[in-house]
């Protein structure tokens, strides 16, 4: 079972995204930042930022948003 917080490589390893990409994503917002005062991220948010990737949970970002508002 994987902890809900976790270090930053406990999240690239449990997501499988490259450390490279990880970094980028959270820099961008695609993914959420770690937790201000622990340094640690949400595994729970992650994972619902991963289904909005994926199609899964609603639209990835303001874009995404607007363009399904077209449909």
């Amino acid at each position: 079972m994987v902890r809900r917080l976790v270090t930053e490589k406990e999240a690239v390893d449990e997501t499988g995204i490259p450390l490279a990409t990880f970094r980028s994503w959270v820099a961008i917002g695609k993914l959420p930042k770690a937790i201000a005062d622990l340094g640690l991220f949400d595994m729970k948010a992650i994972d619902q930022a991963i289904d909005r990737i994926s199609g899964l949970g609603g639209p990835a970002n303001a874009l995404d948003a607007w363009r399904m508002r077209g449909k």
